[in-house]
């Protein structure tokens, strides 16, 4: 571990320019004050805010060691991530997760659109003491979210930075870790980064509500929504209370930790005698002379419904079951299209197995999360589920990444070398997305893969046996891909085993049941529903970016709706708008820094491609971008290359 730069300044020297920095430090509306933060940096810390500072980072071995505890919970940390992810690094946030001792052990950027932040990658320590002010070490000092704009950072090495972080908890009430966005974006408005710290708090609570839901899984859960926040509490048959989350134990006035087991009704005012809701699965119970409205959430085996209440109590009614840790189902992705029937089956015959399969469709459809329920429902599903974005990589890391390499492999390579994804994925499932964007050169090395079951690390002449079930996806027309001489056709032939095309969600003859589950899964507990107007106008916007989009605008809504029920407002579409003015260059002008960054970009490769005669090879050479990054960039201008030559 890299020890940290030494003040230049003596203390007093420090808290005089502390004094001068403080009081120029600009809080936006509504936002954080660091005052404390800065003061513990001074007077506890003894830091000195004009010096330069580097984080502190990890070795490998000291990020495993602090990784190994966190391995479940980190699995939760990406399910949910992967939620938001798409509309963050939209708006140029990148997302990490920290334990308490304030090491990343989970980061998610998009370098293609300038996301990704060095500082902050995986193993970096932003402990408060070392770091001074900022979203991570100050959230696990405070225990609460935390806001630091751009210049309130502790230190001006950091303050192109703007972070918002929120404490993740465990089903016993306890902080365990920190989730936090960041935005290097110098331009970015006090008004996104409200939205997105106001997600933030959201997000980690949804995270420590599916910690929770997956600890008390075998009991029945009451559940309500409201000005206390999201209450969860816990039951046995014989109504105890054997859990609650961090919301309720604060309603109760219970400790964090464990606690002695009650029973539910000693919570509650009178003797034990409750009113039932006439709405089956919901049951009202008073505290403190207010009455509180709880959703009944059972699970197989969880026979509350049977439990020896108090006699003046009925027995409860059982609601459906309820499990929102696990993902969708296979059949929830392909959805009630009659035109999936037919595919559903082949998959339920073919997941688990070595043939592969290639999932096919726009952008947005789901295929990622597709690939994840056939992992969930086959015969691997204990084992490694490890997704690759062959776009998201540069070109000259592919390779090292995906088949590993051994030690000393070339300059800059770890000392303990890296065994790659394949390697990570045996036993289990390897998902390759944006398969259409990989290489030529490692599309020859994939091949020797699937056809011999061994993968070679660079640098090493050993090669490795792994058993793998391949699930491929792409957007492109691959078929086009090899007329073009981009994709090997016996690449292609092999992994096409099974192949799967998902509709656009504006094709899906059930977009109106999609729309509810997805309302239903964004709201969690909250007691809000989706107007008639609202529903209209989802289901008339034409989706350009399908289900992920979907998905975005649901959670955006339940975020900034006021009433009882997300309205046509709340959802902020333009629903007039087809796909081309939602994305197009039409809607790159130069009144904003975005848009005018946009323009530029456009008119960089319009050039380029015309100097190198359609040539996309020497073109993305030319730009010092790989060729994926080009592709990715040409569809998001929708810019067309006539003649083009690879």
């Amino acid at each position: 571990m890299r020890a940290p730069m030494a003040n230049t300044l003596g203390y007093a020297a420090s808290r005089t320019a502390w004094n001068a920095a403080s009081s120029a430090v600009a809080i936006p509306a509504d936002g954080y004050d660091v005052a404390a933060s800065w003061r513990r940096c001074v007077d506890r810390y003894r830091l000195d805010p004009l010096s330069g500072q580097q984080v502190m980072t990890l070795t490998g071995s000291e990020l495993n060691q602090h990784r190994e505890p966190f391995a479940e919970v980190l699995s939760f940390v990406e399910e949910e991530i992967y939620q938001v992810a798409e509309p963050l690094s939209a708006a140029s946030f990148s997302v990490s997760f920290a334990d308490m001792a304030g090491v990343i052990l989970y980061y998610r950027s998009d370098r293609s659109l300038g996301n990704y932040h060095e500082v902050e990658r995986a193993g970096t320590l932003w402990a408060e003491g070392v770091a001074g002010t900022n979203g991570v070490g100050t959230c696990v000092v405070e225990r609460r979210p935390v806001q630091v704009f751009k210049d309130q950072h502790f230190f001006r090495d950091f303050a192109h930075l703007s972070c918002c972080a929120a404490p993740v908890m465990a089903p016993d009430g306890e902080m365990i870790g920190v989730l936090n966005f960041t935005t290097g974006n110098p331009d970015v408005s006090e008004g996104a980064f409200r939205l997105a710290c106001g997600l933030v708090s959201k997000v980690a609570e949804r995270l420590g509500n599916q910690l929770f839901r997956r600890q008390f899984r075998s009991n029945a859960l009451l559940a309500s929504f409201g000005a206390s926040g999201s209450l969860l509490l816990a039951i046995d048959d014989e109504h105890n209370l054997v859990g609650a989350n961090a919301s309720a134990r604060s309603w109760l006035q219970l400790s964090e930790g464990a606690f002695r087991q009650r029973k539910l009704w000693d919570f509650f005012d009178g003797d034990g005698a409750a009113a039932l809701a006439g709405e089956a699965g919901r049951i009202r119970l008073r505290r403190n002379d207010e009455e509180t409205e709880f959703s009944f959430q059972g699970r197989p085996g969880a026979s509350v419904a049977r439990a020896a209440a108090p006699k003046s109590l009925k027995p409860l009614k059982r609601a459906d079951p309820v499990d929102l840790s696990a993902g969708p189902t296979v059949e929830a992705c392909l959805g009630a299209d009659p035109r999936m029937g037919g595919q559903l089956r082949l998959l339920r015959r073919v997941v688990g197995s070595r043939l592969p399969i290639l999932v096919l469709g726009e952008t947005g459809v789901g295929k990622d999360t597709l690939a994840r329920a056939l992992h969930r429902e086959g015969d691997r599903r204990d084992k490694p589920f490890v997704a690759f974005n062959c776009a998201a990589v540069p070109e000259s890391l592919i390779d090292s990444e995906l088949f590993g390499y051994g030690s000393g492999a070339f300059t800059g390579a770890r000392r303990e070398g890296n065994p790659g994804r394949l390697a990570d994925a045996d036993g289990g499932t390897l998902f390759l997305d944006e398969i259409g964007d990989m290489p030529l050169a490692l599309q020859t090395r994939l091949l020797r893969v699937l056809e011999t079951g061994e993968v070679t690390p660079l640098g090493s002449g050993k090669p490795k046996q792994v058993d793998l079930q391949v699930i491929a996806a792409t957007n492109h027309d691959v078929k086009t891909r090899i007329a073009e001489g981009a994709f090997r056709a016996d690449l292609y032939h092999r992994l096409a085993a099974v192949v799967v095309t998902l509709p656009p969600l504006r094709e899906r003859a059930d977009a109106a049941a999609l729309i509810r589950r997805l309302f239903m899964h964004a709201r969690a507990d909250r007691p809000l529903d989706l107007s008639s107007d609202a529903l209209a106008a989802l289901l008339s916007h034409p989706w350009p970016g399908n289900v992920r989009e979907l998905r975005y605008v649901l959670q955006r809504a339940v975020l900034v709706a006021d009433g009882p029920e997300v309205t046509v407002d709340d959802l902020m579409l333009d629903a007039a708008r087809g796909p081309a003015q939602q994305a197009g260059p039409q809607n790159e002008t130069a009144d904003t820094a975005r848009g005018a960054v946009a323009l530029a970009e456009r008119r960089v490769i319009e050039e380029a491609l015309v100097a190198n005669e359609g040539d996309v090879t020497r073109s993305a050479r030319a730009l010092k971008i790989s060729r994926a990054t080009l592709y990715r960039k040409l569809r998001q201008h929708q810019l067309d290359v006539p003649g083009r030559r690879h």
